[in-house]
């Protein structure tokens, strides 16, 4: 097995679709539909890196620890999930909307495996980058700073996951023909390199107070809780014990967005988990979520989960059936 379109043919067990139905055409993509998950896999392949697009329904707990080889291909996998349900272990991340997922494959742990919730959508934009790339861009900066490549991947994840996310739509909106998608990709790859090297270098250690953090958790785990309800700025002034100018700061400063994003971000993946599992119209669990316009949630939904939410019940509806490509 020598190319990595053979090993993502052998890996899946099924044959390229004739064509791409969602993502650019310059591509290679690749229809799943069995008892466990359907959806499309696509990938993009330079000598210096991949990308690709995991675009699933998971229909049943889906335990996966079968990734034998996967140096031959690349050196570092770093993804941006949209959205996601599970767990990965050895090492343990969590596998969740609006989060980024590292894997070092030149040093994975025989015991690695991921874990995919039922009933979930999985659906990212990742780079894997391969070595060559990753010795062109980060040897010096390795030799100099004497850390190792995961060091720069896996130091900088709290720093750099919106920005990775606007080229991960940018990526995942893409409908170019050759040769401009060429261009667009290497660009892509080398701006999502660049962003990591970036934070590596000007990485700022989170200076927060052991007290002031723990209070900063208590404010997220109490828009957790009440998710639902316009929760006022005083309140959380009062848990958190802090101004208000303060308390705005360091929650962006943790949790990598403004104190509303985060909350609208939490009523999206509860709406999206209803709208999934559950038989209640997208109306009232707009409702259910804290939204009393529906045309406002669906703009929300929009924006974080780059779909509409009927959409989403629209595919729902149709995991039954067969994916509509033809095989090669």
């Amino acid at each position: 097995m020598n190319s990595y379109y053979e090993f993502v043919k052998n890996y899946l067990g099924v044959n390229e679709c004739e064509k791409s139905i969602k993502y650019c055409d310059i591509g290679h993509t690749f229809c799943i539909s069995n008892d466990t998950i359907e959806g499309i896999y696509w990938f993009y392949e330079t000598e210096n890196f991949i990308v690709n697009i995991h675009d699933f329904f998971i229909k049943k707990e889906m335990l996966n620890s079968n990734y034998a080889n996967l140096n031959k291909f690349m050196s570092f996998c770093s993804s941006y999930i949209i959205t996601a349900n599970g767990e990965s272990f050895n090492p343990y991340q969590t596998l969740s909307s609006n989060s980024l997922y590292i894997l070092d494959v030149d040093n994975l742990d025989k015991n690695y495996r991921f874990l995919l919730h039922a009933n979930s959508l999985y659906l990212s934009v990742g780079i894997n980058f391969k070595k060559q790339m990753v010795d062109n861009y980060l040897t010096s900066i390795k030799r100099e700073k004497n850390v190792s490549y995961s060091d720069i991947f896996l130091n900088t994840n709290a720093f750099i996951t919106n920005s990775i996310e606007s080229l991960a739509k940018d990526i995942l909106s893409c409908k170019m023909k050759s040769p401009a998608a060429n261009i667009f990709f290497d660009a892509k790859a080398k701006e999502w390199i660049s962003i990591i090297i970036d934070a590596f270098l000007n990485k700022k250690e989170l200076s927060i107070s052991i007290e002031d953090d723990k209070a900063l958790e208590n404010v997220a785990n109490y828009l957790d809780d009440h998710y639902a309800l316009d929760v006022s700025q005083e309140i959380l002034e009062s848990i958190s014990m802090m101004s208000g100018t303060k308390l705005k700061k360091l929650f962006k400063q943790k949790y990598q967005s403004s104190i509303t994003e985060y909350t609208q971000r939490r009523r999206v993946n509860i709406a999206e988990t209803l709208i999934l599992n559950s038989s209640l119209k997208i109306r009232d669990i707009s409702e259910a979520v804290g939204y009393s316009s529906h045309s406002k949630f669906s703009a929300c939904f929009k924006k974080y989960k780059g779909v509409y939410p009927s959409e989403i019940k629209k595919n729902v509806k149709k995991i039954s059936s067969p994916c509509k490509c033809k095989e090669k």
